[in-house]
């Protein structure tokens, strides 16, 4: 089953808002609205067993064209 990812970060340079998506199960990657690139680094699981994909988040701001890493 698909991971919806949803992403709202402030540029660090200009501090331009940007928004997006992405889905992300068994490996595949698909992203919606902003052209960010997700690499998946593990799982999280909480107490009641659910996990989730910890990753990073390359993105490069529209705005001033600078390139910007997350950790999510």
């Amino acid at each position: 089953m698909a991971e919806k990812i949803r992403l709202k970060v402030k540029c660090h340079a200009c501090g331009f808002v940007m928004e997006g998506t992405a889905k992300y199960g068994k490996g595949n990657y698909h992203p919606e609205g902003l052209d960010l690139q997700f690499t998946a680094v593990g799982k999280l699981v909480d107490k009641g067993g659910n996990s989730r994909v910890k990753g990073e988040v390359t993105i490069t701001c529209p705005n001033c064209e600078t390139r910007n890493q997350f950790d999510i």
